[in-house]
């Protein structure tokens, strides 16, 4: 009996310790087929950007309306390309997006990029112009001959002479930036039209050309001599203007001799500082109440014909 109840007692213990682990023990998560792994989107290649048309270049419409004073050329380099040509000799085109002038220098941009090339004019050589070089240049396109220099690791050409820069002129469009300076290829000397040879063209087919000078340096004489009231029509040519001198101006950086009371429409006699000096007294006062004849070329600035006279025998006092 009593070994029946141990036997009884020894059973239930091991019937409670197998209940006991079987609830220890954890039951298995069941293990789950993973998500299936997908294709991930392809690589989206953006297209390349589409380029602009350089500065230097205009839609073909505009393009075939363009004429080079100079012709065609084959040394001409877009201005993109002018950092590799540097200490050449060459032609850089472009358009002029920019036009600064800092009092020391002018500056004709081609990029918003500071260190693009650059187009660099200093103050000795602005009276070569017909008008300000940066109002002349600006928003048009150009072409500069010159040696390609680096400075701050910038190309540039330093013009020194108005024949270095051409504009790209419409058909038709009257080329009113000539200048007396020397060409590269000097021009066939003028005959004067008053010779009676008869090999020489008629005057009444080009009856502007009857008063121009066969030199600079030729005095004129009476005939030859045009009114200062025509002057404008005379613009680019190198002809003789005769006047009275009404009023004069010495404004510090240059002298106007006047011819009508209305000066800022109507011709004038520039001279600049560094011609002051030639004259044998200063211009303002001797040339004032005077009745001249100067012989130069004449230029338009800000719509009013002018001359620019450098030495003093360009002025002839009329008894």
């Amino acid at each position: 009996m009593r070994l029946t109840y141990r036997a009884g007692i020894f059973g239930l213990l091991i019937l409670c310790v197998t209940a006991c682990r079987s609830e220890l023990l954890p039951t298995p998560y069941p293990t789950y087929t993973p998500y299936p792994t997908y294709t991930p989107y392809p690589t989206y290649t953006p297209p390349a950007p589409v380029n602009k048309l350089p500065t230097n270049q205009l839609p073909s419409a505009e393009i075939e309306d363009l004429v080079w004073p100079k012709g065609a050329r084959d040394d001409v380099i877009p201005f993109v390309d002018a950092a590799e040509f540097v200490g050449e000799t060459i032609t850089v085109e472009g358009t002029v997006i920019r036009a600064h002038n800092s009092g020391s220098a002018v500056f004709l941009n081609f990029s918003p990029e500071v260190d693009a090339f650059t187009a660099v004019i200093f103050p000795d050589d602005w009276p070569k112009f017909p008008a300000p070089p940066e109002d002349l240049f600006y928003g048009k396109l150009v072409r500069i001959e010159g040696v390609i220099e680096e400075y701050q690791g910038s190309p540039e050409i330093i013009i020194r002479d108005p024949w270095q820069i051409e504009v790209a002129l419409t058909l038709g469009q009257p080329i009113l930036t000539d200048c007396t300076c020397p060409q590269e290829t000097p021009a066939p000397p003028t005959t004067e039209l008053t010779s009676p040879d008869p090999a020489v063209p008629s005057p009444s087919s080009e009856p502007q050309e009857a008063t121009r000078l066969t030199s600079t340096d030729e005095t004129a004489t009476d005939e030859t001599a045009i009114s200062w009231e025509n002057a404008a029509d005379y613009a680019g040519q190198t002809v003789t203007v005769a006047g009275h001198v009404v009023d004069t101006y010495n404004s510090g950086k240059v002298v106007f001799l006047n011819f009508d009371q209305d000066y800022a429409k109507t011709f004038k006699v520039v001279i600049f500082p560094d011609a002051w000096p030639r004259f044998p007294g200063p211009p303002e006062d001797y040339y004032r109440d005077k009745t001249i004849q100067v012989t130069g070329q004449v230029e338009m600035y800000q719509n009013a014909p002018e001359i620019i006279v450098e030495q003093p025998e360009q002025i002839e006092i009329m008894e």
